[in-house]
């Protein structure tokens, strides 16, 4: 019996030079005894993507490709096409001695992008060679590109010539290792008995070794995964095959021809032509990029780039642009409050008109940061804070006032634009805008419709009636297909109504009411905002700023502070909290009070949510710093500890009388449920992923786009239940204009035959849920209820995620609100002709849009009154909207 001895970990090199010789890129020493046990760390000497197509005669391929797939594509788009992705690591029996005996075997891969639900995908050995080549898909990489010589596809081996026995590869027929894959951004292992019989064979017999290929679900359509590949640009998410065998061979620092080195066996040194410095000799260290704190990239060794206070990217990682985030020191500006917006006529908040430019603008977000370039109303972000009084309307003017450094109208956006999506693809990189009142209970003409954009020059007035309780909202850009770029810019501001039954609580008011709009942003080291070119999932910023600063500070007395919170960030859920643990009372949601304070430590707002909470300083002594912390993970749910951004803002306690110290109501506003014995219908929509030509996926409503026909019409003065099932592995806040709602339940569920199948109990929202909410968060795998009064108005308006990468990316869809129970059908024609209305009483006409600016009527006069009146409207290409007009 021999105890083990563990090996150092060296990292070499990851160049393609190295990759060609059959080499690791991980070094690891062991001890000089008769037996010893020694873990690897390998990397794949070849990986590919075969995509299976409707003809032998279109061979596609990905063989220098960012990522690996596996599944199979949706019915709809591509005809539901197989995936399969084979990997090999030919490299084994270089660096693994002859005679060494195998204990274990782990196959690490990094899951980019799933489709649908969680399904398994399995390793089975390949039994015959394939090959690798240049061809490289662009965006999302679900289509494949043409093949190169060399390369794999589904009917060859080796491109142009050599073809596989069966189509889709040569393989064992039995799952070496498979594993459940249902969450993206999230590393998933394969180990198995077979996995190592499988290593030892390869090891003891190099000619065998062709590999696994990776199968995902087959059975079903839509349930494509797709894994970082070797060439993937984030070295950390490449594919890693980790192997722990017993040997008796000494093995040392090899110094090969290439320059590299590796941890070797007198004789594989030899063999490859290396000069080896001994047993128990230590590989000099590797170098890669080394981010300094001035956001210099350096190349460097890791200890080096320590010392220098910098961190290091990874062994061979190059410095390229972007890659070294901006180091800034934490709360050193102090935290700026939003102006109220002053109106050009009447007064602050009762009956007024204002008068808000859209205006390009810099200002400095950091103390140590030069001046960034935002977009902003009336020349700030967030823009000014409109206050308003229920039962007392508003009008605004917006105007689009975007110049250039010189002071001409823009014609093209500040970020570059991805072309790809709707909107841009129609209208280019030109900077649109369309201003939404998230929340407002508001006429459509008013909504801010995502099509209905305005170029620089052009102007657009909207009336807000106001006819909804005290709450914060907020109003923001909503152009069709770069939403995100716009908000991102900084077009975003508060809007605060007020009412009687919020003055009558006596809350914390004037300094002590604070309006925190927290949104995460990347910028470059010259000051400018860092935004992809090209669409992403979502994006994550690095710093988090608060009211337009970069983790600002903001002295408070000790007593009682109203936060008014509102998470603007693009795509960030986030958890808040104190750095002290203390709790905190949450008095409102998204459309109001709660019925009563609810206590709590944590608070979790999805993007666009809203949380009116209570904050006491008053037991902190003078001096303490309590920073505002944020500990969610990202994406969301993810894995905890990911992608969180810690650091909020501080509160730093001062000392001086004059504090807020009244105590807060037990109750508050009385929150009544609405019935579910009033339910007309109850919806279903679920939230998946397709895969897309452009973008390799894209983000759908029952798989529908933003420009498919309009299937849910609601009728005015109707309550009905919606709900969102997420078969996705990523929480999707999901926002209805228009309306307020109140959630349900929410209830897990699993696929079973296709099917949706709840597997737990509906449960209630918790007590800081159970108000007036306009954006839920839907959990993965979680069918999420919510019940709304469809009032007010008749008309079209958008429902959607408002992760807002995946709104301009079609996770956003039409409702249409129909007038009352005089319309008592309105259907799709069985024939596929044209649609069909039926309603009951008055006269009717029908009218058609293609853009919602010109109507056109259907008959040319009204269909005279009947019992019941029938009419199929002919459907053109151009026809996407209808409405019902009597007189």
């Amino acid at each position: 019996m021999h105890m083990k001895h563990f090996a150092h970990f060296f990292v070499c090199s990851a160049g393609r030079v190295t990759l060609r010789l059959g080499l690791m890129i991980a070094c690891l020493i062991a001890f000089a005894l008769p037996a010893r046990a020694v873990l690897i760390t390998n990397y794949p000497s070849k990986d590919n993507t075969i995509y299976e197509t409707s003809g032998n005669t279109n061979y596609l391929s990905n063989g220098a490709g960012d990522t690996l797939t596996a599944g199979r594509i949706d019915l709809s788009n591509g005809g539901g096409w197989r995936r399969r992705s084979p990997i090999a690591f030919t490299n084994l029996h270089n660096v693994i001695p002859v005679g060494a005996t195998i204990n274990s075997v782990t196959l690490r891969l990094y899951c980019s992008k799933t489709t649908g639900s969680a399904y398994p995908v399995g390793l089975y050995r390949l039994t015959a060679d394939w090959g690798e080549g240049t061809s490289n898909v662009n965006g999302g990489e679900g289509k494949g590109t043409t093949a190169t010589p060399g390369d794999a596809t589904w009917y060859l081996r080796f491109a142009p010539t050599i073809t596989w026995t069966t189509p889709g590869g040569d393989f064992i027929s039995t799952a070496r290792a498979t594993t459940t894959v249902g969450g993206e951004n999230l590393f998933y292992t394969w180990s198995s008995p077979d996995l190592v019989a499988d290593v030892q064979m390869w090891v003891n017999n190099p000619s065998t070794n062709f590999g696994w290929i990776i199968f995902g679900d087959e059975s079903n359509y839509h349930t494509t995964k797709q894994f970082a590949s070797r060439e993937n640009k984030t070295t950390a998410n490449r594919p890693v095959l980790i192997v722990d065998y017993t040997t008796t061979a000494a093995v040392g620092a090899c110094t090969l021809p290439d320059g590299s080195c590796n941890a070797l066996t007198s004789d594989q040194c030899a063999a490859l032509g290396g000069a080896w410095a001994g047993a128990n000799t230590i590989c000099p260290p590797p170098t890669g990029a080394c981010c300094l704190p001035s956001g210099d990239c350096t190349n460097t060794t890791a200890s080096i780039c320590s010392g220098l206070g910098g961190t290091f990217q990874g062994a061979d990682v190059p410095c390229e642009s972007n890659l070294c985030p901006v180091i800034l020191t934490p709360f050193v500006d102090p935290l700026p409050l939003p102006p109220i917006a002053i109106p050009v006529s009447g007064t602050i908040g009762g009956v007024a008109t204002y008068e808000i430019r859209m205006q390009q603008f810099t200002n400095k977000v950091h103390r140590d940061l030069p001046a960034t370039t935002f977009w902003g109303y009336n020349s700030v972000t967030p823009g000014p804070t409109i206050v308003a009084s229920n039962g007392a309307p508003v009008t605004v003017r917006y105007i689009n006032d975007l110049r250039d450094t010189n002071g001409n109208y823009r014609t093209n956006h500040y970020l570059p634009v991805d072309t790809c999506l709707g909107g841009p693809d129609h209208h280019g990189a030109t900077p649109r805008t369309v201003v939404h009142l998230h929340g407002g209970h508001v006429p459509p003409e008013s909504d801010g419709f995502p099509e209905n954009t305005i170029m620089p020059g052009e102007e657009v007035t909207y009336f807000y009636p106001n006819e909804q309780p005290a709450s914060m909202l907020w109003y923001h850009d909503h152009a069709h297909g770069i939403t995100r770029m716009n908000v991102y810019m900084g077009l975003a501001g508060g809007y605060l109504i007020r009412d009687a039954a919020e003055a009558a609580l006596g809350l914390p008011s004037g300094e002590f009411e604070l309006p925190l709009v927290i949104q995460d942003r990347t910028f470059k080291p010259d000051g400018s905002l860092f935004y992809p070119a090209t669409w992403q999932p979502h994006f994550l910023g690095d710093k988090m700023m608060v009211n337009g600063k970069v983790w600002p500070y903001h002295n408070v007395r000790r007593g009682k502070y109203r936060l008014r919170l509102l998470n603007g960030c693009n795509a960030r859920t986030l958890a808040l909290g104190f750095s002290n643990g203390m709790n905190f009372q949450q008095i409102g949601t998204d459309g109001g009070f709660l019925s009563a304070p609810v206590s709590t430590n944590v608070l979790y707002l999805g993007p666009a949510e809203r949380a009116d909470v209570i904050v006491d300083f008053q037991g902190q002594s003078v001096g303490a710093q309590i920073t505002l912390t944020n500990g969610a993970p990202a994406p969301f749910p993810g894995t905890p500890g990911t992608g969180v951004l810690p650091n909020v803002m501080r509160f730093s306690v001062v000392g001086g009388g004059g504090a807020f110290t009244a105590p807060v109501p037990v109750a508050l506003v009385p929150v009544i449920p609405l019935s579910t014995n009033a339910v007309v219908a109850e919806r279903t929509l679920e939230l998946y992923k397709v895969d897309d030509a452009c973008t390799g996926e894209r983000w759908t409503i029952n798989g529908l786009r933003w420009s498919d026909a309009i299937t849910e019409m609601p009728i005015l003065g109707t309550t009905e239940i919606w709900r969102f099932v997420n078969k996705s592995g990523m929480s999707h806040p999901m926002h209805m204009h228009l309306v307020m709602f109140q959630i349900l339940d929410r209830q897990t569920f699993g696929i079973v035959g296709g099917e949706i199948v709840p597997t737990g109990p509906r449960m209630p929202p918790p007590p800081n849920e159970a108000g007036w909410k306009d954006t839920v968060q839907a959990m993965p795998f979680d069918i999420t209820r919510v019940i709304a009064r469809f009032d007010g108005y008749t008309g079209i308006y958008p429902y959607h995620c408002h992760i807002l990468e995946h709104e301009d990316q079609d996770m956003m869809r039409k409702f249409q609100v129909l007038p009352p129970t005089s319309v008592s059908e309105l259907t799709y024609n069985a024939s596929g002709e044209g649609l069909t209305f039926q309603w009951i009483g008055t006269n009717w006409q029908v009218q058609w849009s293609a853009n919602l600016d010109t109507w056109f009527a259907y008959p040319a006069a009204p269909v005279q009154e009947g019992p019941t009146n029938t009419l199929l409207v002919p459907m053109t290409n151009a026809a996407q909207f209808f409405r019902l007009i009597g007189d």
